[in-house]
């Protein structure tokens, strides 16, 4: 988790700043939060009360915002972020959505894996920024092309299973856009390849997933800290039993 993020995760020290924000992540902050309508207004009005989840909810948001914002002024991550925000505008995004990618991977990096939220893993989002450069270039058209690549790489039989999985990723991941893979994609796509194959089959699925995941990092699509937290998401689902195998156990034993 990003610094700034750490640091104000605690609502108390969020309002303990807003009247006089000292120094440059502070500053920040309090100009996201004015962003978001009347938060500082409700938060001001607080009075030592504990905020509610939403309140917690839009502060964290805030927070996102403006880690993502002091990034620029970072002599390592500042111009990988510039670098993002340029390929994707040149690729026809707008400005609010180049930064809305930039502010999902600070966000990525502090609450989508199972790491200690507490700790800063500024080479994995140097990773992640690093890919959304290529991710930019992403059309219908390599998407259609790489998704044939990989399935006539495999000998006939494993083709269908191929196409299956790279379907059910692409869909859970990119539906609305290309975008850093997350390991909620994975599961998802897991969930839908669990309801479309045998049970039998399932581990094989999770293979063909953990292939093509591996086939779109050699696209430079995802870096080798994400590919090797993805492949250990998927080999996980992978084996789990489905949803009821316990029930229906339970009802064999009574």
């Amino acid at each position: 988790m990003h610094p700034l993020m750490r640091r104000f995760l605690d609502v108390a020290k969020v309002v303990d700043v807003l009247d006089a924000p000292a120094d440059d992540d502070a500053r920040a902050l309090v100009k996201a939060l004015a962003a978001d309508g009347k938060l500082v207004q409700q938060l001001e009005a607080l009075g030592g009360k504990p905020a509610s989840n939403e309140l917690q909810q839009r502060v964290i948001v805030a927070a996102t915002r403006a880690a993502a914002q002091r990034l620029d002024d970072d002599a390592r991550l500042g111009p990988k972020a510039q670098a993002a925000r340029q390929a994707l505008v040149a690729a026809g995004g707008s400005e609010d959505e180049a930064t809305t990618l930039v502010q999902q991977a600070v966000l990525d990096e502090a609450f989508g894996w199972v790491d200690d939220p507490e700790d800063f893993d500024a080479n994995f989002l140097a990773e992640t920024l690093d890919s959304l450069v290529p991710l930019a270039g992403v059309d219908t058209d390599s998407v259609e092309a790489w998704v044939d690549e990989f399935v006539k790489a495999a000998e006939a039989p494993h083709r269908p299973m191929r196409l299956a999985s790279a379907e059910a990723l692409l869909e859970a991941a990119w539906g609305e856009g290309p975008q850093p893979i997350a390991a909620e994609h994975v599961d998802d796509a897991m969930d839908t390849l669990a309801r479309s194959v045998a049970s039998a089959e399932l581990e094989r699925a999770g293979q063909a997933l953990v292939d093509f995941l591996r086939f779109l990092s050699t696209k430079k699509l995802i870096g080798q800290t994400r590919l090797d937290r993805l492949v250990d998401v998927a080999k996980a689902a992978a084996h789990a039993p489905e949803l009821g195998d316990d029930e229906e156990a339970e009802d064999e034993e009574e």
